[in-house]
């Protein structure tokens, strides 16, 4: 059993606690997501089950969009409600905040937060942050290809964000109640896309522990679908049984420069691979083996 099942995660859980109880629903030992959710945040979070497991982490490149809520004039070290307050403002909310969205849109720099599962020297950074010790983070390239205001009044804001993998919401909900002076402090976020996948698509685990396995099989999505955002290259289908062993193709028609590449063999997705060479002597190899 191989595909992807997109799940609606509820508050309170943890996303290894929905990959253990989907791990018992589905009957399989091969579970994993494709980016974690914090036991607060609600909403996608797609379950690789088989060898869609050996996705995830292209999945985990791919962009995504939330909705989230903040609340104004205060500032924690958690940058959400869970953390310890550090930090008031009094200044009300400015009437127009567009000008300091717009600081936060496109390419930028942000600077990961204590209190999260990056790891310096073998340790996760809230282990530290737990003990009180704050040490050296490297800013990291993110772009925020989308931000809206969907709604505010005087005790908060409600944004939607779409965003580059790593980048972390409430650090940039902190970020810009600094720049405009008032302070924000997330206190719900619920993802709502995972690429092209959205949250309408998604169960809830009630719904999923309802069905019959063969409901459960019918739900599950082909892994390829999660992969729209690497291009494709198609070959001939007796190119098949070479791939898979290993061996390399000739590329001679004309293909989209990237990274890495979907490929397919008779209309069947069989992996990733790359490329080298170019012009006449472009050549494809597998990479990771999915068929």
């Amino acid at each position: 059993m191989n595909g992807v099942v997109l799940v609606d995660k509820p508050k309170g859980i943890t996303s290894f606690d929905v990959v253990h109880r989907i791990r018992r629903l589905y009957h399989m030992k091969q579970v994993g997501h494709t980016g974690t959710l914090d036991p607060m945040a609600t909403g996608l979070l797609p379950i690789c089950i088989g060898k869609a497991t050996k996705i995830a982490d292209y999945v985990a490149d791919n962009r995504k969009a939330y909705v989230a809520h903040a609340i104004r004039g205060i500032r924690t070290d958690t940058f959400d409600i869970s953390g310890v307050i550090f930090a008031n403002s009094a200044k009300e909310i400015p009437k127009n905040l567009e000008p300091v969205l717009d600081h936060f849109r496109g390419e930028q720099l942000q600077l990961p937060p204590m209190h999260s599962a990056l790891k310096y020297k073998g340790r996760k950074l809230y282990e530290y942050a737990r003990r009180g010790i704050c040490v050296p983070r490297k800013e990291r390239p993110i772009t925020v290809s989308c931000l809206k205001l969907l709604d505010h009044d005087d005790n908060g804001i409600s944004l939607e964000a779409e965003v580059s993998s790593g980048t972390y919401i409430r650090t940039l909900i902190d970020d810009i109640g600094v720049a405009s002076g008032c302070y924000f402090t997330m206190d719900s976020l619920r993802r709502i896309s995972v690429g092209s996948e959205t949250i309408a698509n998604a169960h809830t685990l009630a719904e999923i522990e309802s069905m019959s396995n063969d409901e459960r099989q019918s739900i599950l999505i082909p892994m390829d679908r999660l992969l729209d955002h690497i291009p494709e290259i198609c070959l001939p289908l007796h190119r098949k049984k070479p791939m898979l062993n290993g061996m390399s193709s000739r590329v001679h028609f004309q293909i989209e420069e990237a990274a890495m590449y979907r490929i397919y063999t008779g209309g069947d997705f069989i992996g990733i691979g790359t490329v080298t060479g170019s012009g006449e002597e472009k050549e494809l190899h597998i990479k990771k083996v999915l068929y």
